[in-house]
C-alpha cells in the first residue's frame, strides 16, 4: 500500500466519523469539520518518514503471515491496513509532541493536538474526556508488561486504537452518534 494510499484511509477514517456523528440531532458541542491544517502538513511529512518502514514491515507480513489472507474479514479494515494507519498516526503523535519517550500517548499532548484552534469549551472538555479514557482502555490491553513498548509495531496499534477510540468518544460526548 503506498504512502498516497494511506493518507486516503486516514482521511477517510476522519471524514467518515465526523459524517456519521453528524447525522445525529441534539448536538452537545460542534465537532470541527477538518482536521488542523497542522495536523495535514506533519501527516503529509510523515508518508516520507515511513513509508520504507512500511513496504518492509508488509514484506516480512507477508512472508510470516500467509495464512491470515484465507481467514474471513470482520472489520472494516484488516490488521494490517490498522497496523499501517497506526504507524501513520504513530508518526504524528511523534512529530506533534503528543506521545512519551516510550511513545506511548500523553493526555496532554492528545487534548492539545485534538483540539487545537477550537476555542469551544464544551468540545475541549468531550476531548479531556475521551482522551482520558481512551489512555486508560489502551494502557490496559496494551502495555501488560514493562516491554510491551517495546514490541514490533505495538505503538502503531496503540495509535490506531486510541485514535478509534477518541474519535468515538468526542462523538458520544458531543451527542453526535447515530
Amino acid at each position: 500500500m503506498c504512502a498516497r494510499q494511506i493518507c486516503i484511509l486516514i482521511s477517510s477514517l476522519i471524514v467518515i466519523t465526523i459524517a456519521a456523528e453528524s447525522k445525529a440531532g441534539n448536538n452537545k458541542c460542534d465537532i470541527p469539520p477538518t482536521a488542523p491544517k497542522k495536523i495535514e502538513d506533519v501527516i503529509n511529512q510523515c508518508q516520507d518518514e515511513i513509508k520504507l518502514a512500511i513496504l518492509s514491515e508488509a514484506l516480512e507480513a507477508l512472508s510470516v503471515n500467509d495464512h491470515a489472507k484465507s481467514r474471513a474479514k470482520r472489520e472494516t479494515f484488516s490488521d494490517d491496513e490498522k497496523r499501517i494507519a497506526g504507524c501513520l498516526l504513530q508518526c504524528v503523535y511523534r512529530k506533534m509532541n503528543a506521545v512519551n519517550e516510550k511513545g506511548f500517548p500523553t493526555v496532554e499532548g492528545l487534548v492539545g493536538l485534538y483540539s487545537e484552534g477550537v476555542d469551544q469549551k464544551d468540545y475541549i472538555i468531550a476531548t479531556l474526556q475521551a482522551v482520558n479514557v481512551c489512555l486508560v482502555k489502551a494502557q490496559k490491553k496494551h502495555v501488560t508488561k514493562p516491554q510491551s513498548l517495546e514490541e514490533h509495531g505495538k505503538t502503531c496499534d496503540i495509535a490506531y486504537d486510541v485514535f478509534d477510540c477518541v474519535s468515538e468518544k468526542i462523538g458520544e460526548y458531543c451527542g453526535q452518534t447515530p
